[in-house]
C-alpha cells in the first residue's frame, strides 16, 4: 500500500513538470476563465482515468497474478448475486407480509380464529406491514377463542393508560371495561377507563357511546348517561330500556313513557322482521312488560317457551304474573283470584323471590287473609293444578296456621313432584327468618325440609345453624356451622360466627382459633 501512494506522488509531480505555467498576454489572460472552463470536463475523465489506472497499477502488481484476477471476477459476482437475492427476498417476504395479513383478517372475519392465529403470526415477521394493526387482530382472535386474558395482556400493549396508544386497541379496552360494569356490577378504575374512552377511535360509533353511558352510569352522572345511550340506542334499540330506567330514576315520568313508547315501535319492528330470534323476543316482551301490558308480555313469552326451554323467559313470565298479582291484589275478589298468579309465578321461577316474599306477607297480615289463602291453594289442587309448587305454597301456609302435620305432608309431597323445590324452602327459610318480627319456627321447618332433601349442602347447613342462632341454641348452631364449613367456598364468615358460638358456649380458647382462622392467621382449627 506504501509503494502504490509513492508511485502516486511521482506521478502527478512529473506531469506538474512536463505543463509549466507559461506567461500569457492580456487577451489569454481574458479568455483563461472561457478556456478553463471548457477545459473542465476533459480533466475530471482525465483524473477519473489516473485514478483507475492507479488502481489498476496496484492490483496488477508482481504480487497480483493473473490468476487472482480470474479467481476474483466470480467472488464478484457471486456477492452481488447473494445482494440481488436478499434484496428479492425482501420485497417478496414484504409482499407475503401482506398476503398474510389480509388472509388472517379474512378468516378472522369467518369465524376461523385458530386458522387467523397462524397466519397474522406470520405476517409480524415482515416490515413492511402496519404491527400494531397486526397486534391488535391478533388480540381479537384470542378474544373470539374466549381467551381473553391472553387477548387483554396485548391490547394493553397497543394502548397502555397515560399513553397514546393504538385508537382501535383504547376503544377496545373502553368497550370491554364497558361490558364487565354490564355484567358484574363492579366498577373499575375510572380513571383508567376515562383515559381509554378519551382515546378511540370510532368516537361516533354505537358501541362507544355505551361505553360512554356505563362510564357516566357509575361515576353518577345520570343525565349524561342517558344522552350517551340514547345516541347508542339509534343503533341499538335494546337500550332505550336503560334510558327509561334512568328517567324513571330522575323522575321524568313523562319522558320514561315516551322512551317507552319508541322502545316498543322499535323493538316491535326488529321481532317481526325476525321473530325466530329469542333476544328479539326477549326485548320486545320485556318492553311490553314495562308498559304495563302483560297479557301481550304473557302471550308472547309462551309461544317462545313452546317453540324452546329458555330461562329467561321463565324469569320474566315470573315477574309479568307477580305484577298481575299486585295489580289484583286489591280488587273486590279479594286474595283469592290474585293469590293464584303468585302461585304460577313461582311455577315459572321457583327462586324468585318478590313472589316468595309476597307468599309470606300476604298470608302473615291476617287470620282471615292466612284462612282465605289456604282455602284458595286448596281449590288449586282440586282443579287439577297439583303442581310441586301448590303443595309447598299449602304446606307453608298450613305451617304458619300452626297444622304442623298438614305442613310436612304437603311439604313432602311438593319435594317428592320437584325435588328441586329444596332450594325454595331453604330461600324461603332464610327470608322468614330475617323479618323483623321473624317465625323462627316456620324458618325452622322449612330448613329442616332443605336439608333433609340435601344434608351436605353447605347453603342449607348455614341457613339452619343462622335459625338456631337466633332461637339461641348455640350447640345445634355450632354443630350446623361446623358442617356448612367443610365444603364453604367462603368460610371466613362461618368462621366468625363459631368464634361468637363458642364465646356463648364458654369456650374462649376454641373462640380465639376461629377467630384467628377468619383473619387468615391460623389455618389450623380443632
Amino acid at each position: 500500500m506504501f509503494n502504490w501512494f509513492r508511485r502516486y506522488r511521482m506521478r502527478r509531480a512529473m506531469r506538474r513538470q512536463a505543463s509549466p505555467n507559461a506567461k500569457r498576454s492580456g487577451v489569454g489572460r481574458l479568455l483563461a476563465p472561457v478556456v478553463w472552463l471548457l477545459g473542465l470536463p476533459g480533466r475530471l475523465l482525465q483524473g477519473v482515468w489516473m485514478n483507475l489506472r492507479t488502481l489498476l497499477d496496484y492490483f496488477s502488481a508482481g504480487r497480483r497474478s493473473k490468476r487472482d484476477l480470474l479467481l476474483g471476477i466470480p467472488a464478484v459476482l457471486l456477492l452481488g448475486g447473494v445482494v440481488v437475492a436478499t434484496a428479492m427476498g425482501n420485497v417478496r417476504q414484504s409482499s407475503n407480509s401482506q398476503k398474510y395479513w389480509a388472509r388472517g383478517v379474512l378468516l378472522l372475519e369467518q369465524g376461523e380464529s385458530e386458522s387467523a392465529q397462524l397466519l397474522l403470526r406470520k405476517a409480524l415477521m415482515g416490515d413492511n406491514i402496519n404491527r400494531n394493526e397486526v397486534i391488535f387482530t391478533l388480540a381479537r382472535s384470542y378474544e373470539q377463542l374466549g381467551d381473553a386474558n391472553r387477548s387483554g395482556a396485548l391490547m394493553e400493549s397497543l394502548a397502555a393508560v397515560n399513553r397514546a396508544g393504538y385508537p382501535s386497541a383504547h376503544r377496545y379496552l373502553a368497550i370491554r371495561m364497558a361490558n364487565q360494569v354490564a355484567v358484574t356490577k363492579q366498577a373499575p378504575n375510572l380513571k383508567d377507563w376515562y383515559w381509554h374512552l378519551s382515546h378511540a377511535d370510532q368516537v361516533d360509533s354505537a358501541d362507544l357511546a355505551k361505553s360512554w353511558g356505563f362510564y357516566y352510569l357509575v361515576g353518577g352522572d345520570l343525565e349524561k348517561s342517558a344522552e350517551s345511550f340514547r345516541r347508542a340506542a339509534v343503533e341499538q334499540p335494546e337500550l332505550w330500556l336503560q334510558v327509561a330506567e334512568l328517567e324513571a330514576r330522575m323522575n321524568d315520568m313523562e319522558a320514561v313513557r315516551a322512551t317507552l313508547a319508541i322502545a316498543r315501535r322499535q323493538l316491535e319492528r326488529q321481532f317481526t322482521r325476525n321473530p325466530g330470534d329469542t333476544k328479539n323476543r326477549l326485548l320486545y316482551a320485556t318492553t311490553l312488560f314495562y308498559m304495563g301490558q302483560l297479557p301481550d308480555a304473557e302471550r308472547l313469552l309462551k309461544e317462545g317457551l313452546a317453540q324452546e326451554e329458555n330461562e329467561s323467559f321463565k324469569k320474566l313470565l315470573a315477574a309479568v304474573f307477580v305484577r298481575m298479582f299486585d295489580a289484583e291484589s286489591g280488587g273486590e275478589d279479594g286474595i283469592e283470584e290474585s293469590f293464584k298468579y303468585l302461585v304460577v309465578a313461582l311455577d315459572y321461577d321457583n327462586n324468585y323471590q318478590p313472589a316468595l316474599t309476597r307468599l309470606i306477607t300476604v298470608s302473615r297480615s291476617s287470620p282471615e287473609k292466612l284462612d282465605e289463602s289456604r282455602a284458595t291453594m286448596r281449590r288449586m289442587i282440586a282443579d287439577g293444578n297439583a303442581t310441586a309448587m301448590a303443595h309447598f305454597a299449602l304446606g307453608s301456609l298450613e305451617w304458619m296456621a300452626g297444622n304442623g302435620e298438614l305442613a310436612k305432608l304437603n311439604m313432602k309431597q311438593a319435594v317428592a313432584l320437584d325435588p328441586k323445590l329444596a332450594v325454595v324452602a331453604n330461600n324461603l327459610a332464610y327470608l322468614m327468618a330475617m323479618e323483623e318480627d321473624p317465625d323462627l319456627d316456620a324458618a325452622l321447618n322449612l330448613a329442616n325440609q332443605a336439608i333433609e332433601q340435601e344434608p351436605d349442602n353447605s347453603d342449607y347447613l348455614d341457613t339452619r345453624g343462622m335459625i338456631h342462632l337466633k332461637r339461641e341454641d348455640y350447640a345445634l348452631a355450632s354443630v350446623d356451622y361446623q358442617k356448612a364449613l367443610v365444603g364453604a367456598k367462603d368460610p371466613a364468615p362461618i368462621q366468625r360466627q363459631l368464634a361468637e358460638i363458642y364465646e356463648q358456649l364458654g369456650d374462649p380458647d376454641t373462640a380465639a382459633t376461629f377467630r384467628r382462622a377468619a383473619e387468615g392467621k391460623d389455618s389450623a382449627l380443632p
